[in-house]
């Protein structure tokens, strides 16, 4: 089994885990309106298109390739706006295990719609990832929830937003034997455009925005969070979906928990109140079963 694509698999969600603890930390200790952060985030994408495109012009291709390319980058964006929003208003740390349940709605419409076959242990493996990422965002309910747990209305926000991802995958798999990975990360570039920054292009937003990009320091974090770093957690991600069964890249992509969990301790502990995450022994416990069912899920996937 060629397994050349576990390595970007892997790469990009540790490189977008420290991009979910810079958005949270972005979102959370700045001023910055919500509507500046999705312009910055969508206008990053195109001008990193723009940039490709002239380097290496797009060739000749069928126009309906170009509109799934365009399709997944659009509906990718329409995902990060709910993240972002819940992450606004939520710890990291339970934010991203439910974001990354994209892999249980991947291998479904995967099998349906692309004709790909998954064995049982695939399931299983899958059924881990997310297991283990969904276990992260029970909290002890007040007054209210099964057993005296409940799940705040966010998870199923961003089980929406999770959906939306793993169709995005879907489409971006899809042209990846017509377009090449650079193609169609620009062309996904122009679709995160048209649905993060093309609705926030307001002249209070675009203030906001050169408010916020006049303090050097906020400057210099916005751009290495949101547009160096998702360049290249792109770029291995884009590869990996080349390369790879989208439904079992989808699940290692779901390993980002593991690693947000990792610096969100770390961070918990070295620079106490620089992030909102609880670090009580009952919230860790919790954080560190999730990271063992997604480890053992990665594994099987791995070894099989």
């Amino acid at each position: 089994m060629d397994l050349s694509w576990v390595a970007p698999a892997i790469g990009s969600p540790m490189i977008y885990a420290a991009v979910s603890v810079g958005d949270k930390l972005i979102l959370s200790r700045t001023r910055i309106m919500l509507a500046s952060f999705y312009f910055y985030v969508g206008f990053s994408q195109l001008a990193i298109a723009a940039i490709i495109l002239v380097v290496n012009p797009l060739p000749a291709t069928h126009w309906d390739v170009i509109m799934r390319a365009l399709g997944g980058g659009f509906l990718w964006g329409l995902g990060l706006t709910v993240m972002f929003w819940v992450l606004q208003r939520e710890e990291v740390s339970r934010v991203t295990p439910v974001w990354q349940s994209s892999p249980l709605f991947v291998a479904i419409l995967a099998v349906i719609f692309l004709d790909e076959a998954l064995a049982w242990q695939h399931w299983l493996a899958v059924g881990l990832v997310v297991g283990g990422a969904a276990a992260v965002s029970v909290r002890r309910g007040q007054g209210g929830g099964i057993g005296g747990f409940a799940l705040r209305p966010t998870f199923f926000l961003l089980l929406f937003g999770a959906l939306l991802i793993g169709i995005a995958q879907l489409f971006l798999k899809s042209v990846a034997d017509d377009l090449s990975v650079w193609h169609s990360m620009a062309i996904r570039g122009v679709g995160l455009f048209l649905s993060l920054a093309l609705p926030n292009m307001r002249p209070d937003a675009l203030r906001g925005l050169v408010k916020f990009l006049s303090v050097p320091k906020q400057a210099g974090a916005i751009f290495c969070v949101e547009t160096a770093a998702p360049f290249f957690g792109n770029l291995l991600l884009l590869t990996a979906l080349a390369n790879g069964q989208v439904s079992l890249v989808s699940a290692l992509l779901g390993t980002r928990p593991i690693f947000v969990l990792g610096i969100t301790l770390v961070l918990g502990f070295a620079a106490k109140g620089l992030l909102d995450d609880k670090l009580g022994r009952g919230d860790v416990m919790v954080k560190v079963f999730s990271t063992v069912a997604v480890v053992g899920g990665v594994a099987l996937i791995a070894l099989s």
